[in-house]
């Protein structure tokens, strides 16, 4: 039987790159780029290429597990869902609403999202919904709402080929975004577009960079007032006209008169000339396209990063046409889709708010609940969630399709806070994981290419991942296992779906009359096409690629608002004990914390174990050898790695990836959030897994 290809769509990064899946036998055999999509037009990167052993891996989770005696046992389905939806239903009634939560990551489909929402905040009557893109996105995510409005990304993919500048900040993302990175090479060779790059690492991306800016870890807020303090005093900004769609354009010229090239060299460590270069390529440009990344919104200042990012597309009206604009790329496949459905503690379904009482009301009136029931104080971020576990606010958390042990920061107060929980359920593909190890109940799940649902692209396009097979075992689809917990929790008539296009059926309807407005969009239009960039208000509709073309922003006044920030050092500071900077990052050949990448031979084969990035300098002080195993330590742990030594960092910093737990609690501890900090922009909660201020020495024998 020939083999059979079916379109879908990528999995991991927030690219969205299509993809074809060929079946053979009733298996996945081999995974290609889609020739023609928008996002990669055929291009495929290692980590799908590489996919078809995650579908067979020893791993996979094929029955539902209950620990008894310590130990996790096979039990049916009716057993473990009665016994989550039992537990549950106690917890509520002796602790309130409030001690129940969930985590997700941020790679579930969009009709998965509404389900966690409407479960646990229109029926639980909790707010403590969270998922791994508070990890990644959350700064983007309130940048855009204090900058614009909203949570929308203006600017589309096709804005790379008219683009004459490039302007990239705290990502490598020849690496993490290769199809991406490759456009924007091409766009560079073709059109002569200008690149500059701001990271504290020379990278692969930083080769094509005509500028590279390699700032001190945190400093870029000093560093875009400073461009933005050349851009006016040079000339380059029409204030008057400006004036017209931004406001507070007088109060950011006065704090930019603070931050002339000469002090933003001293904050950053970038030559002043090369500041001043920048903003002048940035001032001349005609279409700038910015992309940032986790770089940025890992950090303690990370909304402010992202404001002041934002000025300087403003001020050089660059944005809303053709080749410019501000263009954020997300981590996950559907992170944008999770903050659109309500992902988190302080979102509502539609892109609404907990805390605003007529979105409250639509949601309570669609939903067909009291509105008192919508609790109107945002829940509790990730972090805060494993602060009530330590406290006992939190007694119950459902993980689904994340890994919180090994991805969240300052492991040990992680690990302690997990163990806490009366009730840690566990919903995922394999085991063991850092995080099944330790939860009270396994659930196995179906996982992409084995369900349907929808994912929302960093320009907003939503796609279908259809089924193309079935899953292994008795593992279920993520849908299907919260509508049977819901309904064994006796919520019968609020979830009486039989499919996920049910779901997504009922959840577009309350996107109407929103930017995410998704009434044109089925699944049937969307199994005849390449998907559809959002809002798309009816059938008839063809997508909007440009936000805002109109200049008019979704605020009081109708303006962007130009917002003056002052710069602040990272709350962590280096000193004697910690005179080092631990940067953490991606690799090319896995992903996250590795539950699926790892368990692939060739991927694992290229990248087996973890190291740490040193300068010569600081190698040469510390009598470190390239491929001396070192320790890395801080006031929250240690973890170990193989020393490579490189220019690519700053003398006094050190690059760790993030993908490597395993042993976690021995000698022998590779991973890297053992020793990261857990502070968190008060604006956005995320962490700053950018800067930690860690000590460096070489591993003694044992």
């Amino acid at each position: 039987m020939p083999i059979q290809w079916h379109k879908t769509t990528c999995p991991y990064c927030g690219f969205g790159c299509g993809l074809m899946a060929g079946v053979e036998n009733g298996k996945i055999i081999e995974i290609k780029g889609m020739p023609g999509h928008p996002a990669n037009d055929g291009m495929i990167c290692t980590l799908p290429a590489n996919s078809v052993p995650v579908f067979c891996a020893e791993d996979r989770l094929t029955k539902p597990m209950i620990r008894r005696d310590g130990k996790l046992s096979p039990v049916s389905w009716e057993e473990a869902i009665t016994h989550v939806a039992s537990r549950f239903q106690e917890i509520i009634e002796t602790h309130g609403p409030g001690a129940i939560a969930i985590h997700s990551g941020a790679t579930c489909t969009t009709e998965e999202y509404y389900l966690m929402n409407k479960l646990i905040k229109g029926c639980i009557g909790s707010n403590n919904i969270e998922s791994s893109t508070r990890l990644c996105m959350a700064s983007s995510a309130m940048g855009f709402m204090s900058t614009i409005g909203a949570d929308a990304p203006p600017a589309c993919y096709a804005d790379i080929e008219q683009a004459d500048l490039f302007f990239i900040a705290g990502n490598n993302m020849a690496i993490s975004v290769p199809a991406l990175f490759a456009r924007v090479a091409r766009s560079k060779r073709k059109n002569d577009a200008k690149v500059i790059v701001v990271d504290p690492r020379r990278s692969e991306t930083t080769g094509i960079a005509d500028i590279h800016l390699q700032i001190r870890p945190g400093t870029d807020v000093a560093l875009n007032n400073s461009i933005a303090h050349v851009l006016l005093k040079e000339g380059y900004v029409n204030e008057e006209k400006v004036a017209e769609y931004a406001s507070g354009i007088k109060d950011l010229k006065e704090l930019s008169e603070e931050y002339p090239p000469s002090r933003a060299s001293e904050i950053t460590g970038c030559p002043e000339q090369l500041i001043i270069d920048a903003a002048r390529m940035v001032g001349r440009s005609k279409a700038m396209l910015i992309f940032w990344f986790q770089g940025y919104n890992h950090s303690t200042q990370a909304v402010f990063k992202n404001n002041t990012l934002h000025n300087l597309w403003l001020l050089t009206n660059n944005f809303c046409k053709p080749g410019a604009g501000p263009l954020s790329i997300t981590g996950e496949c559907n992170a944008l889709g999770c903050r659109w459905v309500g992902g988190l503690s302080h979102l509502l379904p539609g892109m609404r708010m907990v805390a605003n009482p007529q979105h409250r009301q639509e949601v309570a009136d669609f939903w067909g609940i009291p509105t008192e029931k919508l609790h109107p104080v945002p829940g509790r971020s990730i972090m805060d969630i494993v602060s009530g576990l330590h406290s006992g606010d939190v007694r119950a958390l459902w993980v689904i399709a994340a890994n919180p042990a090994a991805s969240l920061p300052n492991t040990k107060w992680i690990l302690d806070g997990l163990s806490k929980a009366e009730m840690l359920v566990v919903q995922d593909i394999f085991h063991p994981t850092e995080t099944t190890k330790l939860a009270d109940v396994v659930l196995p799940a179906a996982q992409w290419c084995e369900k349907a649902g929808t994912f929302i692209s960093s320009e907003r396009r939503i796609e279908l991942a259809d089924k193309i097979i079935d899953p292994p075992g008795e593992a279920k689809p993520d849908c299907e296992i919260l509508w049977l917990v819901a309904r064994a929790m006796g919520f019968e008539k609020e979830f009486p779906y039989s499919s996920p296009e049910d779901v997504f059926g009922e959840f577009k309807q309350i996107t109407s009359g929103r930017i995410c407005d998704m009434n044109g969009v089925t699944y049937e239009r969307l199994r005849g096409n390449t998907g559809i960039q959002l809002p798309c208000p009816d059938v008839n509709h063809p997508g909007t690629p440009r936000l805002f073309t109109d200049r008019y922003f979704p605020r009081a006044d109708g303006r962007a608002a130009l917002l003056p920030r002052e710069y602040l050092p990272p709350k962590e500071t280096i000193n004697e004990i910690y005179p080092f900077v631990l940067i953490t990052g991606r690799q090319q050949w896995h992903f996250n914390t590795g539950v699926r990448t790892k368990r692939i031979p060739y991927l694992h084969q290229r990248a087996p174990d973890n190291f740490v990035e040193i300068h010569p300098h600081d190698a040469a002080q510390l009598r470190i050898q390239n491929g001396d195993e070192v320790e890395v330590s801080s006031s929250r742990g240690t973890t170990k790695g193989f020393a490579q030594i490189s220019g690519r960092v700053l003398q006094g910093n050190i690059f760790m990836p993030i993908h490597y737990g395993g042993a976690i609690n021995n000698k022998d501890a590779r991973l890297a959030n053992l020793v990261t900090n857990n502070i968190c922009d008060i604006h956005s909660k995320q962490p700053e897994y950018k800067f930690s201020a860690v000590n460096l020495k070489k591993s003694q024998p044992c």
